[in-house]
């Protein structure tokens, strides 16, 4: 079996934006070509790529942010990059159902590609495995998001505000009769229509469904022919039972080749020890991160939306956030290796939970970035306790690496604030953290 690169299987035609670019160029972009997210292009060395979803755009436009904005305004998600020569099962210690894409780039550091997590699965597809098993063995998500056809717009698309929840089924009282993706709202802030419509207007119908009983190979071929990002999965009655997504369902097809690699030669076996020691990250996403085993950010999400609603609510103190970023962890990884890489995450996040209030959410944002969420602090404790932390990081003894340090941002939520903009204000302040020489606290203020 001859080893591919990250040449080979990855997507060539990029549509991509600057981050100087406004919010709106971005929605027109990917309404343009059809695309549910567009890669972000940055100046920012520490930061080079981002991705930009459709369940990004949801959330802004329910938090009423301006389209105008330029994308820079907003959070985004980071995207890593490699060296398009990078081999498969290097690749493979990159990108798993959490980090869905990797950027490729040639010799000179230029954008030549972007690799996603099925792309790698195709090129190792186990098909007689896959004819064998059926849909019903490896449906993850029961919950389906559902809505009246009568429901405004605006109202419908808010319930998918989160990558988790990228479709809402739509019914005529008790019959499913449509349905309305990511896609789909791509397409309404593309042509800016009328959101106060119900959702009948603009909703996919017929419903397409697959009987559970279906094979996973067939399932595979349905999405790939019908460009679908998941499948909505009916019983012997018709009833629907659940849906799966394209990620969870190669993630499952990942998890079973392990299997069917295990006694095979000798780079098949070097390939399987890595598929293995990874099968157990793709189970169902639940509140804890993998990896450090601290909470992810589904569950400081979450978390913090309860803690904004009970400050407006109750009128009771503040809270602060703290964001933080493992300075030039890339180096890191490059020097010593992503197994050290890993390692030192865990021990650095392991080292900053003990030190956390019962009280206080700890999580891992992604990648090298953590984020704390402090209940009844304000700004400035919200300094001080981040202060602690990093004087602390840098006396933690890492072995094989020494020691590493962290640039720390906080804000403090403050009334007319958002969800939206209290991260953003907090993120915003590690960025100038990291400019203004790292190892060090910056606050954000009104």
């Amino acid at each position: 079996m001859k080893t591919s690169t990250a040449k080979d299987i990855a997507q060539s035609q990029v549509i991509k934006v600057r981050e100087d670019d406004s919010i709106r160029c971005a929605v027109e972009l990917m309404y343009r070509e059809n695309h549910r997210d567009v890669i972000v292009e940055s100046t920012n060395n520490d930061h080079r790529f981002g991705l930009l979803t459709a369940s990004d755009l949801i959330r802004l436009k329910v938090l009423q942010v301006d389209f105008s904005q330029p994308i820079k305004s907003i959070k985004y998600d980071r995207v890593f990059s490699i060296s398009e020569d990078t081999p498969l099962e290097e690749i493979l210690e990159e990108v798993n159902h959490e980090v869905e894409c990797l950027c490729t780039t040639d010799q000179r550091g230029e954008l030549t590609g972007v690799v996603f997590y099925a792309d790698i699965i195709s090129s190792i597809d186990p098909q007689a495995l896959l004819e064998k098993r059926m849909i019903s063995e490896i449906i993850l998500n029961q919950h389906i998001k559902k809505a009246q056809v009568t429901d405004e717009t605006i109202n419908v698309i808010s319930l998918m505000d989160h990558h988790l929840n990228d479709c809402v089924l739509l019914y005529d009282n008790n019959e499913p009769v449509g349905i309305i993706t990511t896609k789909d709202i791509i397409k309404l802030f593309g042509e800016k229509l009328d959101l106060q419509l119900p959702i009948s207007k603009y909703m996919s119908t017929p419903v397409e469904t697959i009987r559970y009983n279906t094979s996973i190979k067939n399932a595979l071929d349905f999405i790939r022919r019908k460009n679908f990002k998941r499948l909505i999965v009916e019983d012997r009655n018709a009833t629907v039972i659940g849906q799966i997504t394209q990620g969870e369902l190669i993630s499952r097809v990942y998890s079973r080749w392990t299997d069917m690699v295990r006694d095979n030669d000798d780079h098949l076996k070097k390939l399987n020890k890595e598929l293995k020691s990874r099968a157990t990250k793709f189970e169902e996403l639940s509140i804890v991160d993998h990896l450090t085993g601290i909470y992810n950010r589904a569950k400081f999400e979450f978390e913090l939306q309860k803690e904004i609603n009970r400050v407006e609510r109750y009128k009771t103190e503040t809270f602060s956030i703290v964001f933080l970023d493992i300075d030039h962890f890339k180096q890191v990884n490059d020097k010593h290796g992503h197994a050290v890489g890993d390692i030192v995450l865990q021990q650095v996040s392991r080292h900053m939970q003990n030190q956390m209030r019962l009280t206080d959410v700890f999580a891992r944002w992604g990648g090298e970035e953590f984020v704390v969420l402090l209940p009844s602090t304000c700004l400035e404790d919200g300094y001080v306790v981040a202060e602690k932390l990093r004087k602390s990081v840098n006396e933690l003894p890492l072995e094989g690496v020494g020691s590493v340090s962290c640039s720390f941002g906080v804000a403090a939520f403050s009334e007319g604030d958002t969800f939206h903009t209290v991260i953003l204000r907090a993120d915003q302040a590690t960025y100038k953290a990291k400019a203004n020489g790292r190892n060090r606290v910056e606050v954000s203020t009104v």
